[in-house]
């Protein structure tokens, strides 16, 4: 025979019976007063997280290519506060491609090759550094002394942030040597001289061998009024001058490419070299 409960040990069983003879409207009460609570938890809790991981991008959450040594400064910092990329979405379609817009914009930035929006509201940028390869000489007449100042440039020509540079170092680059150069451009554009241009672009192919042949600056010569391309001279640590001629891609007929001119700089015959522009030939006694 089973035994019976005591009432008193029984209240659960007792608020459900509660709950089945509460009247009709109750029914409606809880499911509204359980609505408002997730509403409430949602505007102080639940948005604030979904907007943080998919609507505003953080400086926080931007990975980007490491950059090499010589990039002193805060590439993804920077671009960050320059482009107001606080205020961008990631729900907006074009998003990766503002990223990717913003970045190209920076100096030190030759390429953007990919934006990916990644899970949590990361973004992973992928990206190309401009790679300094020479020093450009200017002269500020307005100082004493016609005090002298390098402005970077990479092998397209284009100026880099000289802040990021210390005096010292502007003797392990390649100097480029053009009568009256100067540039009031802004880093991350071009020189503005076609002259220092065309022997940036020596300089980036000559910077891997600059120790090894001994070169210390590239010289712009010839009469620019006779022809549109410069002719650039190599000069030597130990004083040696060395005609190489038209810039990397520009050699008219019968002049010899570069591949041939770099061939013979880097040979034992260079010493006895002094125009790189025709068949070797030996330097004049």
């Amino acid at each position: 025979m089973r035994s019976e409960e005591p009432e008193s040990n029984r209240p659960i069983r007792d608020v459900l019976r509660q709950l089945i003879k509460a009247p009709a409207a109750l029914a409606i009460i809880w499911p509204a007063v359980l609505i408002l609570g997730g509403y409430l938890a949602w505007h102080k809790w639940g948005s604030q997280h979904v907007a943080q991981q998919y609507f505003g991008v953080e400086l926080s959450a931007i990975q980007v290519t490491p950059p090499p040594s010589y990039v002193r400064s805060d590439v993804a910092k920077s671009v960050y506060q320059d482009t107001a990329m606080d205020g961008l979405s990631l729900l907006d379609r074009t998003a990766s491609a503002k990223i990717a817009s913003a970045f190209s914009m920076h100096p030190w930035v030759r390429n953007v090759s990919s934006v990916r929006k990644l899970a949590g509201g990361t973004i992973d940028v992928r990206l190309e550094y401009r790679e300094p390869v020479a020093m450009t000489r200017v002269f500020k007449p307005q100082y004493a002394d016609h005090e002298k100042y390098y402005l970077p440039v990479d092998g397209d020509g284009v100026l880099l942030p000289s802040e990021e540079f210390s005096r010292s170092e502007t003797r392990d680059f390649i100097h480029i040597n053009v009568p009256g150069a100067d540039s009031n451009q802004r880093p991350g554009s071009r020189f503005g001289d076609s002259r220092v241009e065309a022997a940036a672009k020596l300089a980036e192919v000559l910077a891997p061998f600059r120790e090894q042949v001994g070169i210390k600056s590239i010289d712009v010569g010839g009469d620019p009024r006779l022809s549109e391309v410069p002719q650039l001279e190599l000069t030597t640590h130990d004083g040696r001058r060395i005609w190489w001629g038209s810039p990397p891609g520009f050699e008219p007929p019968g002049e010899r490419t570069t591949e041939m001119k770099l061939h013979t700089l880097l040979s034992p015959e260079r010493d006895t070299v002094s125009d790189l522009r025709m068949a070797s030939r030996a330097k004049p006694e």
